[in-house]
C-alpha cells in the first residue's frame, strides 16, 4: 500500500461526504467535514479502509448531522448594547458630569487668580478635556482672548513704531508702556473671565455630554 492509494481512498470518501453534506448548515457540515477529515489525515491505506468502514456511508452520517443539528435548542440569542451607551445604573465618567465641565470653565477663567498662569492651565485642561461644549466653542473660550491680545500688541507695536519716527522721543521702544500693561490687564481681567461666560451660557440646556 503505498501513500498515493491512502491519499485516494481519503479524497474519494470525503468527496462523497461533500456531496452528502451540502444541504447541512454551514456550521455543521464545515465541523463534520473537519473532524472526519483530520480522523483520515496521517494513516496509512490499511488504516485509511479500516476508520471509513467504521464510519459507514457518508449519506448516513450527513442524515445522523441533520437530525441532531434540529433536535438541538437554538442558541440564545445575545443583544450588545451599544459602546456609547453606559451600562444601566453606571455612573458616567468623570469628564462627562456637568459639575466638571462647570469646574472646568471657572478655573479657565478665575483660577489664574488663584494660582498665576497655572490656574488658567488647569482650567483650560479641564474644559478640553468635557464633552459638554463643542470642539469650536471651547476654542472660543480658550484661544480668543489670546487672538486679541496679540491683536492689540500688533496694534501696540505699530503706533509705538509711527510715534518713534514721527518726533524724537527717546524713550527705550523696547520698554513696555500704559497702553501695553492696559492690554494685558485687558486681557486678564475682561477677556479671559469672559470666555468662562461664554462656556457657561453654552452649557444651559445640556444634561447630557454631547457625542
Amino acid at each position: 500500500m503505498t501513500e498515493t492509494e491512502a491519499q485516494n481512498l481519503r479524497d474519494d470518501y470525503l468527496n462523497r461526504l461533500d456531496a452528502a453534506i451540502a444541504e447541512l448548515p454551514w456550521r455543521v457540515a464545515n465541523e463534520l467535514r473537519s473532524g472526519i477529515a483530520e480522523e483520515l489525515d496521517g494513516l496509512d491505506a490499511t488504516a485509511v479502509r479500516e476508520r471509513i468502514a467504521q464510519l459507514g456511508d457518508p449519506v448516513r452520517i450527513a442524515e445522523a448531522a441533520g437530525d441532531e443539528a434540529a433536535s438541538a435548542p437554538p442558541a440564545p440569542i445575545i443583544v450588545v448594547a451599544p459602546a456609547s451607551l453606559p451600562a444601566f445604573g453606571a455612573k458616567p465618567a468623570m469628564v462627562d458630569t456637568k459639575w466638571f465641565a462647570i469646574v472646568g470653565a471657572l478655573a479657565l477663567g478665575f483660577g489664574g487668580f488663584l494660582f498665576p498662569i497655572g490656574g488658567w492651565v488647569i482650567g483650560a485642561a479641564l474644559v478640553t478635556s468635557s464633552r459638554f461644549w463643542r470642539r469650536w466653542e471651547k476654542a472660543v473660550a480658550v484661544l480668543l482672548p489670546f487672538v486679541a491680545w496679540a491683536l492689540m500688541f500688533l496694534l501696540s507695536g505699530l503706533l509705538r513704531a509711527l510715534s518713534v519716527w514721527s518726533t524724537s522721543d527717546s524713550r527705550n521702544p523696547l520698554l513696555p508702556t500704559a497702553y501695553d500693561l492696559a492690554n494685558v490687564a485687558f486681557v486678564l481681567m475682561i477677556l479671559i473671565p469672559a470666555g468662562t461666560l461664554w462656556l457657561l451660557w453654552r452649557l444651559r440646556g445640556r444634561d447630557a455630554p454631547l457625542r
